[in-house]
């Protein structure tokens, strides 16, 4: 997932930015419409920006039982290669996961795992991956340190504009 729309680029640190308003209510928006559709995660990890910290809570607010956030450093501006390696070292105990990143990163991890397929979701993400934007990868294997290019498939693409 890519944090929510944040707060305008003021005086203060990029790392405060908060979320906006709107990206506030969009995160709360698709949690709840995941939350319907039965979705959930054994981790949640984000990077350490307010921003990404702010989506993550809002996407485990929806949730009986949320996992507590692992908040890493190493997913502040990263590029797709470190946001892998993050996944790969996962413990294999975790089924599923939760990435609350940035741009670039985030757009070009999904569309490397994805490989080539995906159909009418991967067209949408390769076209636009706004502020807000989810993308649902099904990875079918038991280990995390074998996850490559390729070895994912996109099963959904949700952006903020899908719920109006």
């Amino acid at each position: 997932m890519r944090h929510g729309e944040a707060e305008g680029r003021s005086s203060g640190s990029d790392v405060e930015r908060a979320l906006a308003s709107r990206g506030i209510a969009d995160c709360h928006y698709l949690a709840q419409k995941l939350a319907s559709d039965g979705a959930s995660w054994d981790a949640i990890i984000c990077s350490s920006t307010r921003r990404t910290q702010e989506s993550a809570e809002c996407m485990a607010s929806a949730m009986v039982l949320p996992p507590e956030l692992d908040i890493r450093n190493s997913l502040t501006d990263a590029g797709a290669d470190s946001l892998l390696s993050n996944l790969r070292g996962l413990p294999n105990e975790i089924g599923s996961v939760l990435m609350v990143a940035h741009n670039p990163g985030v757009h070009v991890l999904v569309l490397m795992l994805a490989g080539a397929g995906g159909g009418r979701a991967m067209r949408r993400a390769a076209r636009n991956f706004p502020p807000g934007s989810l993308a649902r990868l099904i990875y079918d294997s038991e280990t995390w340190d074998q996850l490559a290019p390729g070895s994912a498939d996109l099963r959904c693409f949700f952006t903020p504009q899908d719920f109006g």
